[in-house]
């Protein structure tokens, strides 16, 4: 496939903004990364209660756990949530803010500065100069992010853990477009306007009739966590390839009531949560 001329330009320049952040606190370019505040040992996650509110979790290796890190302005850089697409914004440039995650493109306020901290950790800095914090540094789960004037200290502090990379899309010289699987083989198909897995495999709906965002695993592959227990639940699972059935648990772990899906359903209101499930 031939890359025209201006898609090559771009990312030249996506290399020279990943280059001025290169090294802090494990940053290593773009990518999709784990993010732990060094204070408290938990992880950036969003609030089951409405998928959109920043908040702070036991790491648990969930997808909602993971962030791509993309460039934005010189400088500057989108942290989107690897399931929801969401990128993070603070909602005012006041000490206390909340940080939540929005699909509003090309608002400033999803820019954000990778900084060098202490001890070759970092710091996310928002476009006016307000870090990225953990309140008092506590380490409660749920609990909710804001930003706040920049002191340095380690509950402003970050440590930044690669766990895959961001696949491009590619235009060849027609101007078809290519959409590769992301690192657990779920892509986006612009012709039927869902998400789908490459070759075998499942994937979990937020809305009725296989579409929203979608959790996707393949064959081989188990979701021990969906990060929706108690919270909001799944509306429609599809199969791909030879997958013919998958087992939903109520709980994470694969613990509590479970139930055998056979085939694509299109309406899941029938199970209030679904904390993990197994191809099998």
């Amino acid at each position: 496939m031939i890359v025209t001329r201006l898609w090559v330009t771009i990312m030249a320049g996506c290399a020279l903004t990943a280059s001025l952040a290169l090294g802090q606190g494990g940053f290593n370019g773009p990518g999709i990364y784990e993010i732990r505040n060094l204070k408290s040992g938990q992880a950036l996650d969003l609030d089951t209660a409405d998928r959109v509110t920043l908040v702070q979790f036991a790491p648990r290796g969930t997808p909602t756990q993971q962030w791509a890190i993309s460039p934005a302005a010189p400088g500057y850089f989108f942290i989107r949530n690897a399931v929801t697409g969401r990128a993070l914004e603070f909602v005012q440039d006041r000490n206390s803010a909340p940080v939540v995650a929005q699909t509003t493109e090309g608002n400033p306020n999803q820019s954000w500065q990778i900084q060098a901290g202490k001890d070759g950790n970092a710091m996310l800095i928002s476009r006016f100069g307000k870090a990225l914090d953990v309140p008092d540094g506590s380490s409660r789960d749920g609990l909710r992010l804001q930003i706040y004037d920049r002191n340095g200290d380690s509950n402003q502090r970050f440590m930044l853990r690669k766990v895959g990379d961001i696949r491009v899309r590619e235009r060849d010289r027609d101007g078809d477009r290519r959409d590769d699987p992301d690192r657990t083989g779920r892509f986006f198909d612009e012709q039927d306007r869902m998400w789908k897995v490459a070759g075998d495999g499942v994937c979990f709906y937020r809305d009725r009739d296989f579409r929203g965002d979608a959790v996707c695993i393949r064959a081989g592959e188990d979701m021990p966590d969906t990060g929706r227990e108690g919270g909001d639940v799944f509306r429609s699972v599809k199969f791909f390839g030879r997958v013919r059935q998958v087992q939903i648990f109520e709980r994470a772990a694969f613990r509590g009531g479970d139930y055998r899906i056979r085939d694509d359903m299109a309406d899941l209101s029938q199970f209030r949560h679904i904390g993990s499930f197994r191809l099998n």
